[in-house]
């Protein structure tokens, strides 16, 4: 697969690293460094923090991990386009990382970039082909007030999972409750319960919809039928749930 290339919303760097430039002469090691930066980072305490993975990356810009680390304070801070273009150069490092794909999706999202969000979705979803990816399209595209992008998104990513993931059929069942469609959000719901009967989530959900749980309640995803041999999707065959 063609190796992507993320393009940020600002120039690497920002207030963060440039406080950490002009801390290049510390004395500090390099492990105190990034611990001292993981400690401010854990407390809260984004500035410090971002500081202090900054300073670190200027003395060793090959660590995609501190770059990233280095994202999450600037997105604490409320730096989210310094944030989008340090986690578009981790990125471009590792491409099929999905923490930072999603970090980098809320940075744009937080730094106000629709258009690029949108794009940058597509293309990620089209290029990686993952359900994750999908449904990472269908939660922006709601948030963007585009149902109709949203369900597609979703329908797609249950074919790519060929109906075996209990995660997409909740999702689908939450698009339809938010858009008041009960009937086929139950139906999704049964589909969830089909392929997991003990999810305690799942199970949940159920109850909070006023229905009952039972052998009679549970139906196979459309998704997993379709991706089942001819012979299995006859009138009266009986379907087990994938294991």
């Amino acid at each position: 697969m063609r190796r992507m290339a993320w393009t940020g919303v600002a120039g690497v760097g920002g207030l963060a690293l440039a406080m950490a430039m002009a801390a290049c002469s510390s004395t500090r090691p390099l492990p105190l460094v990034k611990r001292d930066a993981e400690h401010a980072l854990s407390f809260r305490n984004y500035d410090k923090a971002a500081a202090d993975f900054g300073e670190y990356l200027n003395r060793k810009p090959d660590a995609n991990d501190v770059r990233v680390n280095l994202a999450k304070a600037q997105l604490g801070a409320g730096n989210p386009r310094d944030a989008a273009a340090n986690l578009a150069t981790a990125l471009d490092v590792d491409p099929q990382n999905d923490e930072i794909l999603d970090l980098y999706t809320k940075a744009l999202w937080e730094a106000g970039e629709k258009d690029q969000l949108q794009a940058f979705l597509a293309r990620a979803a089209s290029e990686r082909g993952r359900a994750s990816d999908y449904l990472r399209v269908a939660d922006y595209s709601q948030r963007l007030g585009l149902p109709d992008e949203s369900l597609t998104a979703l329908i797609t990513a249950a074919k790519i999972d060929g109906g075996r993931s209990v995660d997409v059929q909740l999702a689908i069942a939450d698009f339809y409750k938010g858009v008041g469609k009960r009937t086929e959000m139950v139906r999704r719901l049964r589909m969830a319960y089909f392929l997991s009967p003990e999810s305690p989530e799942v199970l949940t959900r159920i109850r909070e919809a006023g229905e009952i749980a039972g052998p009679t309640f549970a139906l196979a995803p459309t998704e997993f039928v379709e991706s089942l041999p001819n012979s299995l999707r006859t009138p009266g065959a009986v379907i087990a749930a994938p294991r």
